[in-house]
């Protein structure tokens, strides 16, 4: 029995060291990785600040791959966040909110575990000739728990090793996806070609009306020189600004033939592109907008004239607007 009580008394004895000097551990800990990704600073600045994106490269939300996910706020930026809850007792509940960014330089995010804390994300973006230094700490207050202080310690192994798994995941994500909010881009060669065009103006309101009355009266001119198009009709942007479109509707044909006037007749060089794949209603390409000019914009590129839209699923055809593939195209230098 006096056995028992020395061992017991030698436990209360070293219980109240450790947690006497649990008590004057840090209380904050900070764990910082970094690495050189092959990628603009404003590509690397797209991916992190889009929290959609953080799925394809957060190793903690690739814990438990049945989570539930919510993303509310803006698409991307300072208000954007992401709540997720798990059945996964390693992963369970919190929320991840953007809290400030400087483009494309900075961005801080906070962790909001519920009654396990808070703690501080910061992404650092130092440009490196055509890459990207990017700096990732996480940064935790412990508060006054000595057992908290003492796992503190052991904070930069048992998190360093997660934040240098998701700089690598970053790095693999922004070299081998060209993707944004979704859509697919990529470099296309528009080989030349011969079109014949008519060019107009008209409202949001009347574009479908306009345009449909546009490809109608090319398509009569060339029935009546037995001729079809060899491709797919097109239709460039010159201008939609002030409510007032100005488009130039045109179809592929074999070569150059006299046209009457108010049609043009030309042969188009081969054209440097970047071009998306949009499938949907017309009236909801925005998205997909918003993604190419976003790319353009990331990628440091420079447009080499309007864009245009190639129609690649016939309307009367499909009738479920919904499943129609329109191919969006900006000219690059």
């Amino acid at each position: 029995m006096i056995i028992f009580r020395r061992i017991l008394f030698i436990i209360l004895c070293i219980a109240l060291i450790l947690a006497g000097i649990g008590f004057i551990l840090p209380r904050k800990v900070h764990v910082e990785r970094k690495l050189l990704l092959k990628a603009t600073q404003k590509t690397v600045f797209s991916q992190i600040n889009t929290l959609k994106n953080w799925v394809k490269w957060s190793p903690w939300m690739q814990l438990d791959t049945t989570m539930k996910l919510i993303f509310s706020g803006p698409e991307a930026g300072v208000g954007s966040s992401l709540t997720w809850s798990s059945h996964n007792k390693d992963v369970g509940e919190g929320r991840l909110l953007i809290v400030s960014n400087v483009s494309p330089e900075a961005i801080e995010v906070v962790y909001d575990f519920a009654e396990k804390g808070n703690s501080i994300g910061k992404f650092i973006l130092l440009k490196e000739n055509q890459n990207t230094i990017v700096t990732f700490s996480v940064d935790s207050e412990l508060g006054m728990n000595p057992v908290s202080r003492w796992f503190g310690l052991f904070s930069d192994r048992m998190i360093g090793p997660d934040i240098e798994q998701g700089l690598t995941n970053l790095e693999e994500l922004v070299q081998n996806t060209k993707g944004i909010y979704g859509y697919e881009i990529i470099s296309f060669m528009v080989p030349a070609q011969t079109m014949i065009t008519i060019r107009d103006t008209c409202s949001p309101e009347t574009i479908t009306l306009k345009l449909s009355a546009m490809y109608k009266k090319l398509s009569v001119f060339l029935k009546s020189k037995s001729l079809s198009p060899i491709g797919n009709p097109i239709a460039i942007f010159h201008d939609i600004t002030n409510r007032n479109f100005d488009i130039e509707a045109g179809l592929p044909v074999p070569g150059i033939v006299p046209v009457p006037e108010g049609l043009k007749c030309s042969e188009n060089v081969v054209q440097r592109t970047v071009m998306l794949k949009y499938i949907g209603s017309y009236k909801l390409s925005s998205t997909a907008y918003k993604a190419l000019q976003n790319y353009v914009f990331n990628n440091d590129l420079q447009m080499n004239g309007p864009g245009w839209e190639e129609y690649i699923t016939n309307p009367t055809i499909e009738a479920d607007s919904t499943m129609r593939q329109t191919n969006i195209y900006y000219p690059i230098r």
